[in-house]
């Protein structure tokens, strides 16, 4: 099955991006990558250094022998959305997509706003997007309850 995971940097989506390959599904990785931003903003790090995305995917190929396709996406933007669900055709889509942080959309009222456009008008963007190009593929959503706006 050919499964692209959203929010692949991410705490969840990284490890399923692993579990997925190692099952033998195609996996194709997308993240925008701001979440390192964002938990810069907050003065929060992860307890062990996250390497970049192309050295985890090449680590990856090297212990596993297996490939993760690495795409950077940006799910606010409708056309590179449904760019990448044209050029993928995916059987699934698991959308960890979200900016989760609570104290990140409470510094102040533009990134309320960021949070809410990221989270929603992403979210939004992907399901036009899949109805265009891939109106057979499952889609997986999955969060955590300090999302706001899902």
């Amino acid at each position: 099955m050919r499964v692209i995971v959203l929010g692949a940097d991410g705490y969840l989506g990284w490890p399923t991006s692993l579990h997925l390959s190692a099952r033998g599904h195609e996996v194709i990785a997308a993240d925008n990558l701001i979440r390192r931003r964002w938990d810069v903003l907050c003065g929060t790090e992860s307890l062990v250094p996250i390497a970049s995305m192309k050295r985890r995917v090449a680590r990856w190929k090297a212990v596993s022998g297996k490939e993760i396709k690495w795409e950077r996406l940006d799910l606010t933007s409708l056309p590179d959305t449904t760019a990448l669900i044209t050029q993928y055709h995916p059987d699934a889509i698991v959308h960890f997509a979200e900016q989760r942080s609570a104290p990140y959309s409470m510094i102040s009222g533009p990134h309320a706003v960021e949070t809410q456009v990221n989270n929603v008008v992403g979210t939004l963007n992907l399901l036009f997007a899949m109805r265009e190009s891939a109106p057979d593929a499952h889609l997986v959503k999955l969060g955590t309850m300090g999302e706001y706006g899902t």
